[in-house]
């Protein structure tokens, strides 16, 4: 596998210098960050807590991993914490000795690169546009033998399929007939209204369970502390806890994160709000000319733009010349210069989306 690179959406900073703006003048869709932002408790207790930083953070967040373990449903010998899930990632990687991994295309590049930055191979499974990118399961568990490694992510990122449990299940025990340990990252769970139908944290408790990756940053809106977690059986969180550089959730992230685990009112809206704006958003981007929407079941949607005559680089920067940051989806394996990637944002934002798709593409 060549090509992967470090691209991720939420560079507001470079968006400004290349297009001239200020900060208030973007709306950022190409980051799949919640649109309420953070709980407005985590700006008051981290506004309490200022002087903690003067001291050491905790170094395994024992406070915050009770919190999630609670939060969760797991035990606490389950957990590992992480400076966001990327961390982690690239820690399993490096401790189980990955020489070969198994991963989709398209998916989050990360998985990839971490196994690429000890040498090792990376064997993809392609995913097909025309059938949804459904995940071809008995092609996966071919491509099984011979990796100690196997990435998923469900939601997938960037397809925003969904897959059922069932078809994950049998994955996971053909994995264990191979020896490869199956990694699955659920950072954009959370935001699945049902989604104790769909999550394998309780498979990843067991002693021959996979490792799942979780994500506070996405679903509590708080990407610049960086807060993840990993629940795997508790050998393989000993031998990573054991691996990993001390203090490197930093203390202010250990606060945000306890306090958001308790906003149960605001995690209830969050839900809602996607759910609503995302049937709105892909309602009103299927009766554009040339542009084709994929059902998702998080809080972005894929798009295939291959119909308007556009390139993706091209429309996204004709978008971020208005002030409207898209996904260039061309640095995903599999996907070319033809998709863009959005985020679910709040009914106005949306609507200046679809205003700037609109113009870019030539209307209805």
């Amino acid at each position: 596998m060549t090509g992967l690179e470090h691209i991720h959406g939420g560079d507001l900073t470079g968006a400004c210098d290349r297009y001239g703006l200020d900060l208030s003048e973007i709306a950022d869709f190409s980051a799949n960050i919640n649109p309420l932002g953070p709980p407005p408790a985590v700006f008051r207790e981290l506004a309490r807590n200022m002087d903690l930083i003067r001291h050491y953070p905790e170094p395994r967040c024992k406070k915050l991993k009770l919190a999630l373990s609670s939060y969760l449903g797991v035990p606490p010998e389950c957990l590992i914490i992480g400076n966001g899930s990327s961390e982690l990632i690239y820690l399993l990687v490096r401790e189980v000795n990955c020489r070969r991994a198994l991963t989709l295309a398209p998916v989050f590049s990360e998985y990839g690169l971490a196994v690429l930055s000890v040498g090792g191979e990376v064997r993809e499974v392609s995913l097909n546009p025309g059938d949804g990118f459904a995940l071809p399961v008995d092609e996966v568990i071919r491509g099984l033998p011979g990796c100690e490694l196997a990435f998923f992510c469900n939601p997938n990122n960037p397809t925003g399929r969904l897959e059922q449990r069932v078809e994950m299940e049998r994955i996971i025990k053909s994995a264990k007939h191979s020896g490869t340990l199956v990694a699955i990252d659920e950072a954009f769970m959370d935001f699945i209204p049902d989604r104790d139908d769909y999550t394998l944290l309780y498979r990843a408790a067991s002693r021959e369970g996979p490792a799942v990756l979780y994500s506070l940053t996405k679903f509590f809106g708080i990407p610049g502390l960086r807060l993840g977690a990993m629940v795997a059986p508790p050998e393989l969180i000993s031998k990573l806890e054991a691996a990993r550089d001390p203090w490197s959730v930093n203390i202010m992230a250990q606060v945000a994160g306890e306090v958001a685990l308790q906003e149960v009112a605001y995690a209830r809206e969050t839900r809602q709000l996607v759910q609503r704006e995302r049937r709105f958003l892909e309602s009103e981007i299927s009766r554009l000319q040339g542009i084709k929407v994929f059902p998702g079941a998080a809080n972005y949607l894929l798009l295939d733009i291959r119909g308007t005559g556009l390139t993706s680089s091209v429309l996204t920067g004709k978008m971020g010349a208005m002030g409207i940051l898209v996904r260039d989806c061309s640095s995903f394996t599999g996907l070319g210069q033809g998709y863009i990637r959005i985020a679910v944002r709040l009914r106005e934002e949306n609507r200046r989306l679809l205003a700037g798709l609109q113009k870019v593409t030539g209307g209805i």
